[in-house]
Protein backbone atom coordinates (compact mmCIF):
# COMPACT_ATOMS: atom_id res chain seq x y z
CA UNK A 1 0.00 0.00 0.00
CA UNK A 2 1.21 3.51 -0.82
CA UNK A 3 0.67 6.86 0.75
CA UNK A 4 -0.80 9.71 -1.25
CA UNK A 5 2.56 11.49 -0.98
CA UNK A 6 4.20 8.70 -2.99
CA UNK A 7 1.82 8.98 -5.97
CA UNK A 8 3.01 11.29 -8.77
CA UNK A 9 0.55 10.61 -11.56
CA UNK A 10 -3.09 11.16 -12.31
CA UNK A 11 -4.46 7.64 -11.75
CA UNK A 12 -7.66 7.20 -9.82
CA UNK A 13 -7.11 6.23 -6.19
CA UNK A 14 -9.21 5.09 -3.27
CA UNK A 15 -8.45 6.22 0.27
CA UNK A 16 -7.84 3.20 2.50
CA UNK A 17 -7.11 4.91 5.80
CA UNK A 18 -5.94 8.12 7.44
CA UNK A 19 -3.17 7.86 10.02
CA UNK A 20 -4.42 8.85 13.43
CA UNK A 21 -0.92 9.25 14.88
CA UNK A 22 -0.99 13.01 14.58
CA UNK A 23 -3.22 16.00 15.12
CA UNK A 24 -3.93 16.48 11.40
CA UNK A 25 -6.33 13.55 10.95
CA UNK A 26 -9.31 15.68 12.02
CA UNK A 27 -8.41 18.41 9.52
CA UNK A 28 -8.09 15.89 6.70
CA UNK A 29 -11.45 14.35 7.60
CA UNK A 30 -13.05 17.81 7.65
CA UNK A 31 -11.70 18.41 4.13
CA UNK A 32 -13.40 15.20 2.97
CA UNK A 33 -10.49 12.78 3.01
CA UNK A 34 -12.34 9.72 4.27
CA UNK A 35 -11.77 5.98 3.74
CA UNK A 36 -13.56 4.74 0.63
CA UNK A 37 -13.53 8.11 -1.14
CA UNK A 38 -12.08 8.21 -4.65
CA UNK A 39 -9.50 10.86 -5.49
CA UNK A 40 -6.96 11.73 -8.18
CA UNK A 41 -3.60 13.49 -8.06
CA UNK A 42 -4.16 16.52 -10.29
CA UNK A 43 -0.73 18.20 -9.99
CA UNK A 44 2.49 18.01 -8.06
CA UNK A 45 4.59 21.15 -7.63
CA UNK A 46 8.05 21.05 -9.27
CA UNK A 47 9.80 20.44 -5.96
CA UNK A 48 7.15 17.95 -4.84
CA UNK A 49 5.28 20.14 -2.38
CA UNK A 50 2.31 20.92 -2.39
CA UNK A 51 0.21 18.25 -4.10
CA UNK A 52 -3.14 19.14 -5.70
CA UNK A 53 -5.83 16.51 -5.27
CA UNK A 54 -9.07 16.33 -7.25
CA UNK A 55 -11.98 15.05 -5.19
CA UNK A 56 -15.63 15.22 -6.24
CA UNK A 57 -15.11 18.18 -8.57
CA UNK A 58 -12.96 20.14 -6.12
CA UNK A 59 -9.23 20.66 -6.16
CA UNK A 60 -7.53 20.66 -2.77
CA UNK A 61 -3.83 21.30 -2.11
CA UNK A 62 -2.05 19.37 0.60
CA UNK A 63 1.45 19.56 1.97
CA UNK A 64 3.46 16.41 1.34
CA UNK A 65 3.57 15.79 5.12
CA UNK A 66 -0.24 15.69 5.12
CA UNK A 67 -0.40 13.52 1.99
CA UNK A 68 1.94 11.03 3.67
CA UNK A 69 -0.74 10.41 6.31
CA UNK A 70 -3.23 9.10 3.73
CA UNK A 71 -2.94 5.45 2.66
CA UNK A 72 -4.32 4.82 -0.83
CA UNK A 73 -4.72 2.04 -3.37
CA UNK A 74 -4.88 2.40 -7.13
CA UNK A 75 -8.16 1.60 -8.84
CA UNK A 76 -7.78 -0.47 -12.01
Amino acid sequence: MKTLGEVHHARELEIVEISSNCGRAGRLSALGFLPGRRIRVARVAPLGDPISIEMEGQEISLRRAEADLIAVKEID
